[in-house]
């Protein structure tokens, strides 16, 4: 049997597992495009409709004649106030809740401390604590410590919820940091609070912009502790102004498609510009 006859088979054999490789990538491919559209759909939709008038919003799929302005005219006027309470209580809530985190982290990681296991696993049964469980006890606390319907009541309970989260997402994060660099951090004369705060912290650039991110969105995006803690426009966040445009017997669909764009931009914007550092952070590349 010649040669060219016996490799024949082979070559057929190869190109068939190419071929059955290639379908499967295209599988999976239509399958990733498929699960995109579907997530960006609503988004889609939301931004379309903003640019309706009152006449075109009654077709859902159909595209807008042009730019109808007074839709997001009417929704700044509307959610503009709360847009800044929401930066005035995310921004301090986060930093302070982030910092907390780290800060709790650092000893859970690279120390160790006798009982640590025992208060990490504490730290971790605040992340299980339903936030339905304390809407009225908290209700009655911030009444009680003069902090009912302020900034500064915002940026207690978000740090208080946030600060079991932050301390397990760091405390992951830090633990990829090989515990040799703290000890050698001691032989040279460095103390635990600059080892932290002039090398573990510099280190963990990527993973803190992660957390802030997340972190970020769940307090950008809360309803919930907005409509237990705040009681008027002065100081609803974003969300509480989005749920208190919809009237009992009339809606303005355009201006709340509107508001909500504008309220959704802050985040989008966030995430775009840290994309990256978010993607390290999650991986925990920059550690290593």
């Amino acid at each position: 049997m010649s040669a060219a006859a016996v490799a024949q088979p082979h070559a057929a054999a190869r190109s068939f597992s190419m071929s059955r490789r290639k379908f499967w990538r295209i599988v999976r491919y239509a399958v990733v495009i498929a699960v995109a559209l579907l997530y960006v759909t609503p988004l889609v939709l939301t931004v379309v409709s903003s640019f309706k008038s009152p006449a075109e919003l009654q077709n859902v799929l159909s595209l807008p004649s042009g730019f109808y302005e007074r839709n997001y005219i009417d929704g700044w006027n509307r959610i503009g106030r709360s847009i800044a309470n929401s930066f005035m209580i995310t921004v301090p809530a986060v930093a302070l809740s982030v910092l907390v985190g780290a800060i709790a982290a650092f000893p859970l990681s690279q120390v160790r401390v006798p009982g640590g296991r025992i208060v990490y696993f504490l730290l971790l049964a605040g992340m299980l604590v339903p936030h339905q469980v304390v809407q009225i006890p908290l209700f009655l606390i911030m009444r009680a410590l003069g902090l009912y319907n302020t900034i500064p009541g915002m940026w207690l309970v978000h740090v208080a919820y946030g600060v079991p989260f932050c301390t397990f997402f760091m405390r992951n994060f830090f633990a990829t940091v090989p515990r040799s660099m703290y000890e050698a951090a001691r032989i040279d004369g460095c103390g635990p609070a600059g080892y932290f705060f002039k090398i573990l912290l510099p280190a963990s650039v990527s993973g803190l912009a992660a957390l802030s991110i997340v972190q970020s969105r769940a307090v950008w995006n809360d309803l919930f502790f907005g409509l237990t803690i705040t009681s008027s426009p002065s100081t609803f966040p974003a969300p509480v102004a989005l749920y208190t445009l919809i009237g009992g017997m009339e809606v303005d669909e355009g201006p709340i498609m509107a508001a909500t764009v504008i309220s959704i931009l802050p985040m989008m914007i966030t995430f775009l510009v840290f994309q990256k550092a978010f993607t390290r952070g999650l991986l925990g590349g920059s550690a290593k």
